[in-house]
């Protein structure tokens, strides 16, 4: 026996090494040859189907190529199918109906089936929709757009919500076994459409319940499409909106001219906020009487009415209601009237011209009571009683030059009797030596002032001003709330 191993090749030298390379080589052939002579059952692997709503589906797999298939149902074949050089292969299930069906699959090595391998598979077709859901809006909305709001509700367990804001879809939730679920969700600024129904595992969907609700929150984001001015905008809605308490100078109105430092107030408002999305706050108005909306505008964490301010681009003004960061806006205008920027500034307010100089009276004065002051030395104060004017010359002055007719109460051309009586009707004049003449035409009028009606109140030299455009001039718009005080802002 020995003699005749060490004549196979692989033996012949007697190395050990080589004679277990040897039996390995032979071994694995005659594993080859008696696959080849007795063939095994083949492999067969079945995919996957969920539960499903259809009445036509596919049941495939895979088994060694070109191997018959065969699908049983009850016991009784009813298909049959060669795999394909990949060994897959699919058999069509048509016209199903609610219910579970059990399938039998088996890839045989022949037509013999003498030597097959077995899978089951239980396919559910369920085509009944569940229940509708019920739900439950929340009682109080939120004052942030940016906070979301939580829907309760009841649907079938274990089935998945699913939900419709606006046709947008929302977010989704999850039926625990009892039956119950919660949903968030964000709501748009106006109108909202709620749209909520179940979806199960077959992909059966309930019949939607639909609610409405109106959102108006305090705060919410917008953006903004293009400046008018300082202190309006254009939303991408549409919508102009007004800047709640402050005023800037006018730039756009056909019925003013261009006010100082306006093109500057609209170049900076448009530098912070056009194209950009804003945060806006509502006070108490929701527009104002042309119909534009009232709000307060955050960028970043600031306030953008205020920062106008505080930089002396447009001034505070009150408009009650809705006064929430007033006290803020007036002492942002104070500190920027104090450090002189842009509308307190030298543009809008150069220096006063030098006064006017006369030289040393020659002349005793002719009059029956001596002169204390030049007319040029008084200021139009309608609002002036008697007692408070300082002389007959000032009371004539108010009277004549003023235009304060209730200083001469009987129409008589004396104004103020009880200063002005004892024969004199008129006001004392002086008789004055040659005047130094001024080296520029003064354009002063009724004392130091202009009427000018165009003038906003950050350009008033001071309330005195302000009340004589108001009284003297007839500039009512320089007393917004007609309360009798020019630019509340500033004079109270």
């Amino acid at each position: 026996m020995t003699e005749f191993i060490r004549k196979i090749p692989g033996f012949k030298s007697g190395s050990l090494w080589k004679g277990t390379v040897a039996s390995a080589v032979y071994l694995f052939t005659l594993v080859i040859i008696l696959v080849i002579l007795f063939p095994g059952a083949p492999t067969l692997a079945l995919e996957k189907i969920d539960p499903t709503n259809k009445s036509s589906v596919t049941l495939s797999g895979k088994t060694l190529s070109n191997k018959p298939v065969y699908l049983f149902k009850d016991n009784q074949q009813v298909q049959t199918i060669t795999a394909d050089s990949k060994g897959q292969f699919y058999f069509p299930l048509n016209n199903l109906t609610d219910g579970n069906y059990s399938y039998e699959v088996k890839a045989c090595n022949s037509d013999k089936q003498d030597k097959c391998a077995t899978e089951n598979i239980l396919i559910v077709v369920d085509q009944t929709p569940p229940n509708q859901p019920l739900i439950a809006l929340p009682a109080t909305l939120p004052n942030d757009s940016s906070d979301k709001i939580t829907i309760t509700g009841t649907a079938e367990p274990n089935t998945k919500i699913v939900a419709q804001l606006n046709q947008d879809q929302a977010e989704e939730a999850t039926v625990n076994s009892n039956g119950e679920f919660t949903l968030e969700t964000n709501l748009a600024v106006g109108g909202n459409t709620i749209s909520v129904k179940s979806l199960d595992s077959a992909g059966n969907e309930s019949e939607a319940v639909i609610s409405s609700l109106n959102f108006n929150p305090k705060t919410y984001i917008a953006k903004v499409t293009r400046v008018v001015d300082g202190d309006t905008i254009k939303l991408e809605t549409g919508e102009s909106l007004r800047y709640i308490g402050i005023d800037s100078p006018e730039t756009v109105d056909p019925r003013k001219p261009v006010q100082c430092y306006g093109k500057e107030a609209s170049a900076k408002n448009k530098e912070l906020v056009e194209g950009k999305t804003v945060k806006l706050e509502k006070d108490v108005s929701e527009t104002d009487k042309y119909g534009r909306l009232l709000r307060y505008v955050w960028l970043d964490g600031t306030l953008i009415n205020e920062f106008l301010v505080r930089e002396g681009y447009t001034q505070s003004s009150s408009y009650p209601p809705d006064i929430k960061y007033q006290d803020r806006f007036i002492e942002a205008q104070r500190l920027a009237r104090e450090e002189n920027k842009g509308l307190w500034g030298d543009t809008c307010n150069p220096p006063s011209p030098e006064p006017i100089k006369t030289t040393t009276q020659t002349q005793p004065i002719q009059s029956a009571q001596p002169v204390t002051q030049t007319p040029g030395a008084y200021t139009c104060n309608c609002s002036k009683s008697c007692t408070q004017i300082s002389s007959c010359d000032e009371a004539y002055y108010q009277l004549n030059t003023c235009g304060c007719s209730a200083r001469d109460g009987d129409q008589d051309g004396v104004p103020c009797e009880s200063l002005c009586s004892g024969g004199t009707s008129t006001p004392t004049q002086t008789t004055q030596t040659q005047p130094v003449q001024p080296t520029q035409p003064t354009t002063q009028n009724s004392g130091a002032y202009t009427c000018n009606c165009s003038k906003t109140c950050p350009q008033m030299s001071s309330c005195a001003e302000a009340q004589y455009q108001l009284n003297t001039c007839g500039c009512k718009a320089r007393d917004a709330d007609k309360d009798g005080i020019a630019c509340d802002s500033d004079c109270q």
